[in-house]
């Protein structure tokens, strides 16, 4: 009886001290501050304002009741690990929090899928006129919230005034899109949530989908960041951002568009062989005799040769997929388009390119434009190392 007592002692002990070793040799310090962060799912008049045409005759005093009865699975989530989350943030991002508290507005409709400032998340749908999109569940749900976090964290670079932090917040990546301040925070998700879910929970939100359809930068992220930037307490997000040359190819490649302006006296309007006089991309392609889609005529004044497309180029892909005429091509196009954008894989000059067709929403008289027309007037003599674009034949 001794015995068995005896053995039974031991292995609670042999149990307790594994748990022990395995917090006592984590990565993180936890000890950095982090804000006050409460959930908050009783804000009737922020969801009447972000929606105000649903609420004229809808009541959004029962839509955030709705929200108080459904939203157990994210609040439970954040009252067990939100304050590891921060945590993680911020050991992972390098950056201070700067803020010292803030609330998670839980919503039942918002029109995306949330906002990092004030932080919402919708746990009902995405509302565009008159479709509702369900929200994403699960682990899915747990990776947007970090997501939005994360946002929110690269937003504090510029609230500090030494001089390494505002190198960081003033760098080319740290502008706001979808291909590069959106991917450095998904960067920063997609390491966070392999500490709070768990690999195979992170990547079975990462595919689904729900983040395939809503993060149009994908393509650059997995190509340029994902399995090249590897974070950790001491190489830190802020630590890659800080080394990325001003200039460098992923800089280059995620440049937002610049439109071409018609010179006095000439007409944006104006007629371009093999194009019709109307339509947002403006170019047409023909095949090679290799049986490759090649651009043979561009509107300079048009989306497609202010995004970087240019004569001559071989089209091969579009978010990864092989096109195989004129109309499937534009129609990948202009539905990327609706996301975000689009990454056209080419070939120019006999070299792997990426191409990014995407809305322009970017100042082109703004001072941050103009300074990086700067840094890529010289572009063309670096010596890129294009290996990380795939190059298959069709």
């Amino acid at each position: 009886m001794k015995s068995k007592f005896f053995a039974i002692v031991m292995v609670v002990i042999m149990g307790g001290a594994c748990s022990a070793q395995d917090t006592y040799y984590s990565i993180f310090s936890y000890s950095y501050f982090i804000p006050r962060v409460r959930i908050n799912d009783r804000a009737i008049s922020l969801q009447q304002n972000v929606l105000p045409e649903l609420y004229r005759e809808r009541s959004a005093a029962r839509d955030m009741r709705w929200v108080a009865e459904n939203d157990s699975a994210i609040t439970t989530f954040w009252q067990q690990q939100g304050d590891t989350v921060l945590h993680i943030l911020r050991e992972f991002s390098g950056i201070e929090w700067y803020e010292s508290e803030f609330d998670i507005y839980l919503l039942r409709y918002f029109p995306t899928i949330g906002s990092p400032d004030p932080l919402i998340i919708p746990v009902g749908g995405m509302k565009q006129g008159s479709l509702i999109e369900a929200a994403p569940e699960g682990n899915r749900l747990i990776f947007n919230l970090v997501f939005q976090l994360a946002r929110r964290m690269l937003a504090q670079a510029d609230q500090r005034e030494d001089s390494v932090t505002l190198s960081v917040a003033y760098h080319p990546l740290m502008r706001p899109g979808a291909y590069r301040l959106d991917n450095l925070a998904l960067l920063l998700t997609f390491n966070t949530c392999q500490n709070i879910l768990g690999l195979d929970s992170t990547l079975e939100a990462y595919e689904s989908a729900f983040c395939r359809n809503k993060f149009p930068g994908r393509g650059i992220f997995e190509n340029y960041l994902r399995d090249a930037w590897f974070l950790s307490p001491d190489q830190t997000l802020a630590d890659w951002i800080a080394s990325e040359p001003a200039n460098s190819q992923l800089v280059y490649v995620t440049r937002p568009p610049r439109r071409v302006e018609p010179a006095a006296g000439d007409t944006a309007e104006q007629y371009v062989e093999g194009l019709p006089l109307k339509g947002r991309l403006g170019f047409s392609v023909r095949r090679s005799e290799s049986n490759q889609l090649v651009v043979d005529n561009i509107d300079i004044y048009r989306l497609a040769y202010a995004c970087g497309l240019r004569t001559g180029d071989v089209i091969r892909r579009v978010d990864g997929r092989v096109v195989r005429n004129q109309k499937i091509l534009i129609e990948n196009i202009l539905n990327g388009l609706e996301r975000g954008g689009s990454v056209v894989q080419i070939v120019r000059e006999e070299r792997a390119e990426e191409v990014i067709i995407q809305p322009i929403l970017f100042d082109p008289f703004s001072e941050d434009y103009q300074l990086e027309e700067e840094y890529l007037d010289d572009f063309d003599s670096l010596d890129v190392d294009t290996s990380l674009i795939p190059t298959d034949d069709f």
